[in-house]
């Protein structure tokens, strides 16, 4: 029984040096970050960085952030920030976010305010710390800006992952339901109240493919040199509005001057309908109204939906059998 319970003690007192070293080595590998970020010219303030959650994880918090990136553009501001990690597994970790955090694009600055905002986040154990898998879920989230108004939807969940076999591809995820738009856009699009309040959903499945890999080298540096689009395969895209929808799938492959090449298929319910509401807004020129209708006619065949494929071949685009003109350039 002695030899047993001087065991048990052998052992907690090793596994609380390997905390504590392993804490130490959590606060220094944050911090080393952080001075890496301001030599690359970001701005970073904080008011405490501390390391907790003793015997079994690494619970990483820093309080009242300020980001900004070298040129200004983007911006981040919450009053803190935590990352959940098991002390045996520390390159996996549950990231909180508060109930409110501001993000900045240029000169406008755009509040978010969420419920239940969470992400797990794994990364390799490789010295780069490439992104293995990214998944962000949250109950509600409004985005909201004075001059756009809000963006509400609820059961948000955001996910990328590492794929394969093509290097530097990542899986893509996107599902947000009940999507309200801003009221202004809102009235454009639903001027004589005919659709319901909020978009039931929007929903994308896609694979990607960069030209550079997500981890600690590249993604500080995104904003000067940020990675380029070099194909995408879209399994399932699913927009509903009402009895108006639009799904799609498809797959681009871009070259090194961002020529894509490939075909993306959209398909359309109702199309008449939705071709009246862009006129009503404003996003189809009147003059143009006799075209689009003549090919939704041809290529409906004077069905209700319409099938939409987009092709792009030699730097050139078009529509089924009809050209387009020259593909715009994919950067």
């Amino acid at each position: 029984m002695r030899r047993l319970t001087i065991f048990v003690l052998a052992v907690a007192v090793i596994y609380s040096g390997y905390w504590f070293v392993g804490a130490r080595a959590v606060t220094n590998t944050a911090e080393a970050q952080i001075t890496q970020l301001r030599n690359d010219g970001w701005t970073v303030d904080y008011d405490d960085l501390v390391v907790r959650g003793f015997p079994s994880r690494f619970d990483t918090g820093l309080t009242d952030i300020q980001v900004g990136s070298p040129n200004g553009d983007l911006g981040y501001a919450a009053p803190f920030l935590q990352a959940f990690a098991l002390s045996y597994q520390p390159n996996k970790a549950i990231m909180a976010f508060p109930n409110t955090q501001d993000l900045t694009f240029g000169t406008e600055t755009f509040n978010i305010a969420s419920t239940g905002l969470r992400a797990s986040v794994g990364v390799g154990a490789n010295t780069a710390l490439s992104l293995d898998a990214v998944t962000a879920e949250a109950q509600d989230v409004v985005v909201s800006n004075p001059q756009m108004g809000a963006l509400s939807f609820t059961d948000l969940l955001i996910a990328l992952r590492e794929s394969s076999p093509l290097p530097n591809s990542y899986d893509v995820y996107f599902n947000a339901q009940n999507v309200a738009l801003p009221d202004q856009i809102s009235a454009l699009l639903n001027s004589g109240g005919t659709l319901p309040a909020a978009l039931e959903i929007v929903n994308a499945d896609a694979t990607i493919v960069l030209d550079k890999p997500l981890n600690r080298h590249t993604l500080p540096a995104w904003e000067a040199d940020p990675g380029k689009l070099r194909g995408m395969t879209v399994r399932d895209l699913n927009i509903r509005w009402g009895d108006l929808a639009i799904t799609g799938d498809g797959s681009i492959t871009v070259d090194e001057i961002g020529t894509p090449d490939g075909t993306m298929t959209l398909r359309a319910t109702d199309w008449q309908r939705m071709l009246d509401i862009a006129l009503e807004a404003g996003l189809l020129p009147v003059d143009m109204q006799f075209l689009a209708r003549s090919m939704g006619q041809t290529l409906s065949q004077g069905a209700p939906d319409l099938t939409l494929p987009l092709t792009f071949l030699n730097g050139n685009m078009s529509i089924g059998p009809i050209p387009l003109g020259p593909a715009p350039k994919v950067f």
